[in-house]
């Protein structure tokens, strides 16, 4: 028998496989293409205009955390920076910074979820720091969820994690009861608190798959952000039309450059979000995309129908879409792409941290401090 080299192997099916998988993702494509305008006709997905003259004060969190291997164990780092930034008729200047850190020991279970916890911990402790500050932003930016999700919340038996997350649902049940009335849309003057995220992006698909003539079909759209009833009957068939299309490639189909979905309630099911009693005002999100290459994004906001016109989510999203100066694929608004420029240092501050760890524990330094003057005379 003839042996076939994994090189023949490929070069052959590539030529068997290759007429067929073109032929599948034309076909994707032309239904992406088909849909597309009902989604707009339905207002589903809406241009945003911008102004051509901006002025936009911004603050913008960027949070990053970093585990090394030390001493049999684990140590980590973390750390969120807030950088400050002023647009005036479109020149751009930045205003100040502040930052948090921690560093630590760290247990074996699930380390990656509970510094995630730490992350939005120090997240929100930036954003207290400047609305007590005074002249607070337009905007304000995190890079973490505003509420912690039903899957970041650990097992009892975890329990550093639990009292890590225990701290951090204190802290932003904390916030919100004692800064929601300064805040937009409560406060119509207020900064506007906006989570910038890369997820989800099945929601508006999910939604639209949904019986949008029925009552229940629709609770999850913010009708607010203006439905268009009359186009219903065109969307009942996406299932079929739909079938083989991966949610990412079809949000990416159907948005352009300064589009955006139409919002929707990311509270209906609140089960699945803590602290309940700050979620229970509501939680709203959309889908936007800035330039031509940009990165799809989520906007999570909190608040309810009630809360937000379509007018006033343009408004967020047009100020999102102008802080995504760099057109790429993977890009973060401008102030908080400056702040993870800073945070670059915490993989280098943790090495060093580790090292000095290791020499005191080798020079007894420790113990030393601890008993020092322990049997001295009084």
């Amino acid at each position: 028998m003839r042996e076939t080299s994994l090189a023949q192997s490929l070069a052959v099916e590539s030529q068997i496989r290759m007429p067929g998988s073109a032929g599948r993702l034309l076909k994707q494509i032309r239904d992406i293409e088909s849909v597309a305008p009902l989604f707009r006709d339905a207002g589903l997905v809406k241009a945003v205009e911008r102004p051509a003259a901006i002025n936009l004060s911004v603050a913008g969190i960027a949070t990053h955390s970093c585990i090394k291997k030390a001493l049999g164990g684990f140590i980590y780092a973390s750390g969120a920076v807030r950088t400050d930034m002023l647009i005036e008729e479109n020149k751009i200047s930045t205003q100040g910074s502040d930052s948090v850190s921690e560093l630590d020991d760290i247990d074996f279970e699930a380390q990656r979820k509970r510094l995630d916890l730490v992350e939005m911990r120090q997240a929100y402790k930036l954003v207290e720091k400047v609305l007590k500050r005074g002249n607070t932003p337009q905007l304000i930016l995190l890079d973490t969820p505003l509420f912690i999700a039903r899957e970041m919340i650990p097992l009892k038996r975890n329990v550093k994690h639990w009292q890590e997350y225990e701290k951090t649902s204190q802290a932003i049940s904390d916030f919100w009861q004692a800064f929601r009335s300064e805040l937009f849309p409560w406060n119509p003057e207020g900064p506007i608190i906006a989570s910038i995220l890369s997820q989800r992006f099945s929601a508006i698909v999910s939604i639209a798959r949904q019986d949008l003539r029925t009552e229940e079909g629709r609770k999850h759209l913010l009708l607010s952000d203006g439905f268009e009833q009359s186009q219903a009957d065109k969307l009942i068939d996406l299932e079929d039309r739909l079938s083989g299309v991966g949610d990412h490639r079809f949000i990416k189909g159907i948005l352009s450059a300064f589009t955006r979905t139409m919002a929707f309630r990311m509270t209906e099911n609140r089960s699945r979000m803590e602290p309940q009693e700050a979620v229970e005002s509501g939680v709203v999100g959309f889908h936007f995309k800035g330039g031509r290459s940009s990165q799809i994004q989520m906007a999570q906001l909190a608040g309810e129908e009630a809360d937000w016109t379509a007018k006033e989510l343009n408004e967020v999203a047009w100020k999102l879409m102008v802080l995504d100066m760099q057109n790429q694929k993977k890009s973060s608004p401008l102030p908080q792409l400056l702040g993870q420029q800073q945070l670059k240092m915490l993989e280098q501050f943790t090495l060093y941290y580790r090292q000095g760890l290791s020499s005191a524990i080798k020079e007894n330094e420790v113990e030393d401090t601890w008993l020092s003057g322990l049997f001295e005379d009084e």
